[in-house]
């Protein structure tokens, strides 16, 4: 397991939030087992700190996950392909109407690259689909 993990907004140390828990843990403990309250407090306050940082770390993680899977899931990347092929359509004819040689061989390459991302998705979404419905017959 990675002790750190490093994004571009703030840096989470792993072993240093768990370290920080246990000091933490060990302050509250101490103060509580002696009698004072200020120490134990103090342990309370970090400990609890720390384990919501290191709670929200995980929630961040989760969340960019979600979002990674979001956009290379299938059904994601053939709306993509169906966007660049429009995209590239407009490109194609506008490149045509104003004599514009390059773009419109631009914007032809630009729709044959979106109608290959859209078909090769569409056949992924369709083996899942097969897939599922091998798998519920079998149940």
């Amino acid at each position: 397991m990675s002790g750190d993990n490093t994004d571009s907004s703030k840096s989470f140390s792993t072993v240093g939030n768990t370290a920080s828990q246990a000091m933490g843990y060990v302050k509250s403990a101490i103060g509580g087992l002696t009698g004072n309250q200020e120490t134990k407090e103090s342990g309370d306050s970090q400990y609890y700190a720390a384990k919501g940082e290191a709670d929200q770390h995980k929630k961040e993680q989760e969340r960019e996950k979600k979002i990674n899977d979001l956009k290379n899931d299938p059904k994601t990347q053939a709306g993509q392909g169906v966007i660049q092929t429009a995209t590239g359509t407009v490109k194609n004819v506008a490149g045509g109407l104003l004599g514009d040689e390059k773009m419109a061989e631009s914007g032809m390459q630009s729709k044959n690259e979106g109608q290959a991302r859209f078909d090769d998705n569409a056949a992924k979404i369709q083996k899942e689909q097969q897939a599922k419905e091998q798998a519920q017959q079998t149940e």
